[in-house]
């Protein structure tokens, strides 16, 4: 009966994390995407140097203010030796990207082209995106974050071409994005490990 109890507990904890990963609460839904793929993305390997992109794709249910970020695991955001650069987007890797103003039913798009630095080299890295929703009418912020890719980097340098280093501002539309699911693997490799843990233990 104890081993059911857990397992119905787990359940209820994993439905709660899916929620999260959906990318869907009261104020917005939307998809996040790691070089066209739904998030989050388990199989990625790039070499140092390599550019990828991430797209963060927002549907507003709510008038909210949203700002995000990409960060990687394991690095802080004042640390100046990050294993990821920016060198085309709304902002620099771990600064935040903001867009105020935008209304229920309104789309706004993020969208970065990154690169692994040196740091990354032989190293297998989840690269996360936060977001932050400010409800402008109860004047409080709700923030969720998940990792968008676990990539491996190679130790070798990419030799083709790379965009330009540039920034550019979020692009908004009005019509709303489908439905991603990025964390789902998460969740299966947690369910896997915790019911190997309880079948041990009793």
């Amino acid at each position: 009966m104890k081993l059911v109890k857990k397992i119905m507990l787990l359940f209820v904890l994993i439905y709660l994390t899916c929620n999260v990963s959906a990318f869907e609460n009261e104020f917005a839904n939307g998809s996040v995407y790691f070089n066209d793929k739904k998030c989050t993305v388990y199989d990625a390997e790039l070499k140092v140097g390599e550019p990828a992109t991430i797209k963060a794709v927002v549907y507003l249910k709510k008038n909210v203010d949203v700002s995000t970020a990409i960060t990687a695991s394991g690095f802080g955001f004042k640390n100046i030796d990050q294993p990821f650069e920016v060198i085309k987007g709304p902002s620099e890797f771990t600064d935040v990207a903001r867009e105020f103003g935008y209304n229920a039913g309104e789309t706004v798009t993020f969208e970065w082209i990154v690169r692994p630095t040196d740091k990354a080299a032989g190293w297998t890295i989840p690269l996360n995106i936060e977001f932050k929703f400010y409800d402008r009418d109860e004047k409080e912020g709700y923030p969720i974050a998940f990792t968008a890719a676990s990539i491996m980097v190679h130790d070798e340098h990419y030799s083709g071409p790379a965009p330009t280093r540039t920034t550019t501002d979020p692009s908004s539309t009005d019509q709303p994005p489908s439905q991603g699911s990025p964390g789902f693997g998460v969740v299966g490799a947690m369910l896997g490990i915790a019911l190997v843990v309880m079948a041990r233990r009793n």
